[in-house]
């Protein structure tokens, strides 16, 4: 079996969809977003696809090799591992596929096939307090029971509105049962000094864990916030490869790494970073607010660990136009995702809502 092309598809939901073919028929589905699809579209068209294309796409591990030493001054700083790691899933799916089994059996088995999610809720700089009080209201009647809040607000506003931000989650936290955890996710927004200080106000208030408190590149302040606070502090979904996680975890020395599945490098290379996070005592809280291939090969890997992993991501903004892409969507009930035993990656596309998403 040979890769005989990768097409390459923007979508209007921000994200890009890939398909490997192979010479057999077998095709893999791959997905990379964040970053602007027609730019990451032009990497993989002109750079990985020739690559890749006329090899066995089962040597997925040597595959990675090769995508990557052979464009290292592309990155790896976004482009790169990004381009790299939607590749990457379409491998393991074809792979998988191959032998009529879902990628976790390949990876090793399952360790859990149903998994908990937790409704990951952003935007919150543009909100209420109230306002975000009733979407998370909804979600806790659809069954779920884990809930973190996001104030989107990026490095370069950093403390914007810290008093208002507190307000959001006290009011969230107020409405939500005691047993129900809610986290607060800075997006980079802070200072140092002031991720601390907010950081007390959320132990005061009970909050689970405390997510990327300082912008991506101040490791030394991060180092410090973790030092500084009793809660748990959570960052990593911007670090790229084993290598960057590595320096993070020296330098900056968070409590629990949050990965991403494609943003890290793929399957390939999150699964050496779920490693690593666990030579080190690290927990791991996947990063993933795709609700389409992504989140399918983030929680593929995810169910083969069982002692390092807290519940997986699950963003709702991102649940609706994704998930149409597809025949038959990842089932969710009470809160938890059940992993499907088709093989591969278990998603078949529909084509018909696929043509009305893209943007070519």
């Amino acid at each position: 079996m040979i890769v005989t092309g990768i097409k390459t598809n923007p979508l209007k939901t921000g994200a890009l969809l890939l398909e490997v073919e192979t010479d057999e028929g077998i095709k893999g589905l791959g997905e990379c977003y964040i970053i602007d699809p027609f730019v990451v579209k032009t990497f993989i068209d002109h750079k990985l696809a020739p690559i890749v294309v006329g090899k066995d796409p089962t040597n997925v591990v040597s595959l990675w090799d090769d995508m990557f030493y052979n464009t290292t001054r592309f990155g790896p700083m976004g482009l790169q591992t990004a381009a790299i790691g939607a590749i990457d899933i379409a491998l393991w799916d074809i792979a998988a596929k191959v032998i009529g089994q879902p990628v976790y059996k390949l990876l090793g088995g399952a360790a859990k096939t149903s998994i908990q999610l937790y409704i990951s809720q952003g935007l919150g700089r543009l909100k209420e307090p109230l306002q975000m009080r009733s979407e998370l209201e909804k979600a806790l009647e659809q069954g779920y029971r884990a809930f973190k809040i996001r104030m989107d607000w990026d490095s370069h506003r950093l403390d914007q509105d810290p008093k208002k931000d507190m307000m959001r989650f006290e009011v969230c936290r107020d409405f939500l049962p005691e047993d129900v955890p809610l986290s607060f996710d800075a997006n980079n927004g802070y200072s140092s000094s002031l991720a601390i200080t907010q950081g007390r106000i959320l132990e005061s208030m009970g909050a689970a864990h405390f997510e990327e408190p300082v912008p991506q590149h101040d490791l030394q302040g991060l180092k410090e916030c973790a030092r500084m606070l009793d809660i748990p502090v959570s960052f990593g979904e911007q670090q790229h490869t084993r290598w960057q996680f590595r320096d993070l975890i020296e330098l900056g020395n968070p409590d629990i790494l949050q990965p991403d599945i494609v943003m890290a490098g793929g399957i390939t290379e999150c699964r050496r970073i779920y490693d690593l996070a666990g030579t080190y005592g690290k927990l791991v809280m996947p990063h993933c607010p795709s609700a389409g291939v992504a989140s399918a090969a983030s929680l593929q890997l995810y169910s083969t660990y069982l002692t390092n992993v807290r519940p997986h991501e699950y963003s709702i903004e991102f649940s609706g136009e994704a998930s149409a892409m597809f025949l038959e969507p990842y089932k969710i009930s009470e809160g938890h995702v059940h992993l499907p035993e088709k093989p591969g990656l278990g998603l078949e596309l529909n084509h018909k809502n696929l043509e009305k998403l893209s943007a070519l």
